[in-house]
Parts: C-alpha cells; structure tokens; sequence
C-alpha cells in the first residue's frame, strides 16, 4: 500500500514536471512564433512598395506595412470581408468609382484569379489623389489552398503625369507634321503651276502624299511605334473601289518602318488595280490576305480576278520601286511577282518580331 502511494506520488511528480517542460516549450515557440512575427512585420516595412495581407475566405485585411501607409495618408482599414473594400475610396480612370468586387483583392480572394491588377485613381486621407497600381496573389498552403492573398500597392503618379506629357507632346508633333505635309504639298503645287506636268501628275503627287500623311497618322498615339496590317490596309485603300477589295487575316502588328513602306506599297497596288488591272473592270475584285508562315515570319499577298488580262510592263516608274526597292529595304523581306492570265498577283514575305 504504501509503495502504491509512493508509486502515485512519482508518477505525478512526473506528470508535473512534463506539464512544466511542455508549457516552457509551448512559451518558447510563442516567443519564436512573435520574433518570427514581428521580423516579418519589420521586413514589410522596409519595402518601398505598400503591402496588405488578407485571410481567405472572408478577405478580412489583416495587415498593411508602414509604406501602404505613407501612400494613402490614412490607417490601414482592417475591412471585414471583400464586400467591405469600398472604404478604400479610389476611381477608374472614366471618373466612375472603383466598387468592392472591383479590388484586386476581392477578384482574386472571392473571384478566383490567379492574378489581379487595376490602376486607380486614390483619394487619400488628406484629400488629395494619386494613381495607384494595385496588384494581387493567392497565399497558397502547403497543399495547394488559399488561405489567404498579398496585395502590392504602387505609386504611379509620376508615370502617369509622364504619359499625359507625352500625349501632348505627340498631339503637337502630329499637328506640326500635317502642317508640314500641307506646306511640302503647296511647294509642289506651286512648282508644278508653270511647267507642262499635267494634271494627272499633280494628282498623283497629291495622292501620294496623302497616303503617306495617312501612314504616319497611322503612328500617333500610345502606339506610335507600331500599327496592325489591318488598319494601315483599311485607312489605305479600303475606300477605294466601293469595297471590292476584300481583306483577312490575324491580329498583326508591324513596326513603324514597315508601316509607311506598306501603306505606300498599298497605295501603289490599289492606284495600279484601278488604272491597268482588275479594279479597273467593274466586275474585277482584289484579295488581300496576310497569315504566318513559320516563327517570326509572315506573307501578304495580293491577288487580283476578274480584270483583263495582265501585261507585263516593259518601262519600271515609281510605283514599281516601291512595291519592290524600297519595301525590299523597310521591312527586310522578299517581294514576289506574277502575272497569270488570271490575274496579277503580288506577294511579300517579311520577318516578324513580338513587341516585347
């Protein structure tokens, strides 16, 4: 009996002493788990970009380091849930309000995306406004389940001022540039008025320099490095022949020295079609058509039906240099020309490149 006694005596001893060992352990990993913490709460405030942290699935925002902050001039608002984000007040560029589900945020934690960003224009605690980029992530756990996602908040004031000034600067250029093609088209119309140059000359003159101030409006804006085939083809020659030259193929954008030397070279195919080809039969009709061939490389070719029979011309004027030379030398390709019975047909085959 009493070595029983003594024996319960020992085992609660024991049991005292792992109770003892356990809670000094479980302490430790709290205070691991705090200097873990507030290591990566120092980290975030170090980062030059704002950061937010959300719970999933209610979207709860839990944190926000210093720089988000400094960037909205208020507290990080600790929203309740996606539905709350309105409390964050900020505006699509139209001057509409972002809403709740709009967020980054809420499209990535109540939506489903994989990735979310939208620019927006923040009204700060003070008042004031800036633009903002807000991009989103899932936080994904061990097994692949979001618990959470990450918000980076970045100042693009300055970028956006920039662009604005460059839209400007573009505006006056594209005005001074028009005024310079009207100025060089008076200087030949006056030159011409006493020489025996006929009026299909001077009209000629005039249309080709149309159609390469119509190319180089084809530049103006955000993309003024670049335009798609299809848009230098339409501005070109889609109003020539009441529609009877069609055009089809995929999204292709070239660089600004293929744009001019391919408007001109449209230019010079359509004016061609109506004077000697099948344009110039009211039944007559033209496809242009552009596809891939290979990686980085494409082909245009253009294919007149339905018109006299073609001639091959013994004399080379202008217009041949340019749908041969001086295309041959802008895009770095190779031009190809037949003329079947059917029909006169012209192709070009140009290397490519992505944007990027």
């Amino acid at each position: 009996m009493d070595q029983s006694l003594e024996d319960l005596k020992a085992e609660n001893a024991q049991l005292k002493r792992d109770l003892e060992l356990a809670l000094a352990h479980q302490a430790t990993a709290s205070e691991q788990d705090a200097r873990r913490y507030n290591f990566i709460e120092a980290m975030l405030d170090t980062m030059p970009i704002g950061v937010v942290m959300a719970e999933a699935p209610s979207g709860k925002i839990v944190m926000g380091n210093k720089r988000t902050e400094d960037l909205v001039r208020h507290p990080v608002y600790e929203s309740e849930d996606t539905a709350s984000y309105g409390e964050w007040i900020s505006f699509h560029e139209d001057g509409r309000r972002v809403e709740s589900h709009e967020y980054p945020l809420a499209r990535v934690i109540g939506g489903g995306e994989d990735y979310a960003e939208l620019d927006v224009n923040y009204q700060r605690g003070d008042g004031t406004m800036f633009w903002m980029r807000i991009i989103c992530r899932p936080v994904l756990d061990g097994n692949g389940e979001m618990i959470g996602a990450s918000v980076a908040l970045i100042d693009i004031d300055n970028e956006r001022h920039l662009l604005e000034q460059q839209d400007i600067l573009i505006a006056e250029l594209n005005h001074r540039v028009k005024n310079a093609f009207t100025v060089v088209k008076s200087i030949v119309s006056q030159s011409l008025r006493n020489t025996e140059a006929s009026n299909a000359v001077r009209d000629t003159i005039d249309h080709r320099l149309d159609a390469y101030a119509q190319a180089h409006s084809k530049l103006i804006g955000n993309h003024w490095d670049r335009a798609s085939i299809l848009d230098i083809a339409t501005d070109t020659v889609g109003h020539i022949a009441g529609g009877r030259i069609t055009m089809s193929g995929p999204t292709i954008e070239v660089p600004s020295r293929s744009v001019m030397a391919l408007s001109m070279a449209f230019y010079e195919l359509a004016t061609n079609a109506m004077k000697h080809g099948s344009l110039s039969d009211p039944n007559g009709r033209v496809e242009l058509v552009w596809q891939i061939v290979a990686p980085g490389q494409i082909s245009l070719n253009w294919v007149e039906r339905n018109g006299p029979v073609p001639v091959v011309p013994t004399t080379k004027g202008f217009g041949s240099k340019i749908i041969n030379q001086i295309l041959v030398a802008e895009t770095q390709g190779k031009v190809s020309i037949d003329y079947p019975e059917s029909g006169f047909e012209w192709s070009l085959t140009m290397p490519i490149k992505d944007k990027g």
